[in-house]
């Protein structure tokens, strides 16, 4: 006899604050490394820009909201889809650009004029996208400047290695993935990393509010609730 999946009471699918800490770093730790080191103002060998550039769900926001986050309110975090500031000459020293290769012609010219200030102030622009700098569709000047610097691919988690993977950041958080559960998750879910961290997240949180254990039925009724089934 099936047993039926649990009534959620509550929605715990709530998105994890970005941290390095809660990135799965993969074969990217020259990536991490560098975006740990990041000071202001920058040393005089430091580049004034950082590119970093990948597929869906391997982490360019993660890792951006992440640095934007270590560097409090010396840092401006910025994205394709959200307005700008109207004043380029900003007080932050560090401009964190998600979507950079999707800006809009008036953001262009905004990242144009604050790059050049900050850069002078000793400060640094990091940005992101789903292709290598030099394909983006901005103005040369702009990208001739963000390309100028450090760039990094971030390398997904091959497939193979997601159970690894898995296992592991439940390991962080303090309980173990069952080869079952684990098993229904790749079948059943999303697997990109991103979206199979957060469910491992939201299960552990429920798992705790429930009190208890993270078996499949509870899998089978969270993804049933969230948008991060495999039907999306």
């Amino acid at each position: 006899m099936q047993t039926s999946a649990p009534q959620l009471p509550l929605d715990f699918f709530v998105a994890e604050t970005p941290d390095f800490d809660n990135f799965v770093v993969g074969t990217n730790q020259e990536l991490i490394a560098r975006l740990r080191s990041v000071a202001l103002p920058r040393g005089a060998s430091d580049p004034a820009a950082i590119c970093t550039w990948s597929g869906h769900g391997c982490g360019k926001s993660h890792l951006l909201s992440a640095l934007a986050a270590r560097h409090g309110p010396n840092a401006l975090a910025l994205r394709a889809d959200t307005a700008f500031p109207e004043d380029p000459f900003v007080d932050e020293r560090l401009l964190c650009v998600d979507d950079a290769d999707r800006l809009n012609a008036s953001q262009q010219a905004w990242l144009f004029t604050a790059f050049n200030h900050v850069a002078q102030a000793g400060g640094m622009t990091v940005a992101s996208g789903q292709t290598p700098p030099a394909s983006w569709t901005l103005r040369d000047d702009i990208r001739t400047r963000l390309g100028s610097g450090l760039i990094f691919e971030i390398v997904p988690i091959p497939q193979d290695d997601l159970p690894l993977a898995l296992s592991e950041y439940a390991k962080r958080r303090g309980w173990r993935l069952s080869e079952e559960v684990l098993a229904y998750l790749l079948s059943h879910s999303r697997r990109d990393i991103s979206s199979l961290c957060q469910t491992l997240v939201g299960l552990d949180r429920l798992s705790l509010a429930m009190k208890r254990a993270i078996t499949v039925p509870l899998v089978r009724a969270f993804l049933a609730e969230t948008d991060y089934d495999a039907k999306h």
